[in-house]
């Protein structure tokens, strides 16, 4: 079965990002991520969407 969600440390290495980034998109009210437990969870659905949606964002400034 394949797994739905990413950890901290995968979805940072899906984005090409590295830890310190991805601990300041996680203060983000946009950004897909949530706890369970002690744990991040993002969705990788989620990600790939906001990720797009950032781009879009980005190319119309």
């Amino acid at each position: 079965m394949a797994e739905l969600t990413y950890t901290l440390e995968e979805a940072a290495q899906a984005l090409g990002i590295s830890r310190p980034s991805m601990y300041k998109l996680l203060h983000r009210e946009d950004f897909p991520a949530y706890k369970v437990g002690a744990h991040w969870k993002i969705s990788k659905a989620a990600l790939a969407d906001w990720s797009d949606r950032q781009a879009k964002e980005r190319a119309t400034l």
